[in-house]
């Protein structure tokens, strides 16, 4: 009896959208039992109703679940299921998606943004999702922007 696998893909950077949902069609496809989902959390200031409808935001979550959706059906023929959440906090909703849809495995994208030396595990949600995930935790960091190699020279 095989179990299904599943990937959880949470999208915060439009830039990442078709890196991140490339590896995991590339992971779901080398074993054909795998499920990918994606996610993308807005996240609802404490002094805004949880219900609030931020457009904007939510426009922007759309239009990065429908990239996903495009570049899994088109570059690897695969289906994905998509949600759009509403949370105070990112870090807590991706781990209670994870546990709701039992994956073993999620994928999240770092963009370089800092200067080299600053910690790269300074966003709390990406430090959060990987001190208390329940699976694997895969995280694909971005180059830096142009190319730029800095730190010590030869």
């Amino acid at each position: 009896m095989t179990t299904t696998s599943r990937i959880l893909v949470a999208l915060k950077d439009p830039d990442q959208v078709e890196e991140l949902i490339s590896l995991a069609c590339m992971l779901a496809q080398a074993d054909k039992e795998r499920e990918v989902h994606v996610l993308h959390v807005i996240q609802i200031p404490r002094a805004l109703p949880l219900e609030t409808q931020l457009t904007l935001e939510t426009d922007a979550g759309e239009a990065m679940l429908a990239r996903a959706e495009t570049v899994a059906e088109e570059r690897f023929g695969l289906q994905v299921e998509t949600d759009l959440l509403q949370a105070r906090e990112a870090g807590p909703a991706i781990l209670e998606e994870a546990k709701e849809r039992g994956v073993d495995l999620i994928i999240l994208g770092y963009n370089r943004r800092r200067r080299f030396g600053e910690r790269l595990i300074r966003a709390t949600t990406l430090e959060y999702v990987v001190r208390h995930a329940p699976c694997q935790v895969l995280l694909s960091v971005s180059p830096a922007k142009g190319g730029e190699m800095r730190g010590r020279s030869g």
